[in-house]
């Protein structure tokens, strides 16, 4: 398992089925058992060896009484991906309520605001990852050399006042 946070999954229902999801660093994840469930595939250990490794991941979740259960999780590529291998059915009723509706409300339902969370912004022609949290950008120490030149003249000259005005989201 990647963490020891227990986490709280969101339920969703579709023809009377439930469907566990949640946000895991930005990114849509769903149980596997349920999902299995909602395409009527009877062997969800097939599925996930079906799957690249970063499409699944084990995780400690809270039940429905506060306990822990270990899950298999797949991400949102997973489940796109089950979709294709499925043999019943083209699978885009589903694809369109996971894409149009479960991920949209997942995200606009999560509060992550005391969360750290990565952000991608523009400066001059390169992208820089930064961390956003509790109203902070914060830069991984090891890249400061690489933001820190441009063109081979040392950005020092420039200010971090300035530098830091040039940062634009994506």
């Amino acid at each position: 398992m990647h963490g020891h946070t227990q986490l709280a999954p969101h339920y969703f229902f579709r023809q009377q089925r439930l469907l566990r999801a949640l946000l895991i660093d930005d990114q849509a994840w769903f149980v596997l058992d349920d999902f299995a469930r909602l395409i009527e595939h009877s062997q969800p250990e097939q599925m996930l060896a079906r799957l690249d490794d970063d499409q699944a991941r084990r995780e400690s979740l809270r039940s429905e009484r506060g306990e822990d259960q270990a899950q298999w999780l797949i991400s949102e590529s997973g489940a796109y991906a089950a979709l294709i291998y499925q043999q019943r059915g083209d699978g885009s009723e589903l694809r369109r309520w996971l894409s149009g509706e479960v991920v949209p409300e997942l995200r606009s339902a999560t509060d992550d605001s005391g969360m750290p969370r990565y952000v991608k912004l523009r400066w001059e022609r390169q992208v820089v990852h930064m961390l956003d949290w509790q109203g902070k950008l914060w830069v991984n120490f090891s890249e400061m050399p690489d933001l820190l030149e441009r063109q081979g003249e040392p950005m020092v000259q420039l200010g971090w006042r300035r530098w830091l005005s040039k940062l634009r989201p994506l």
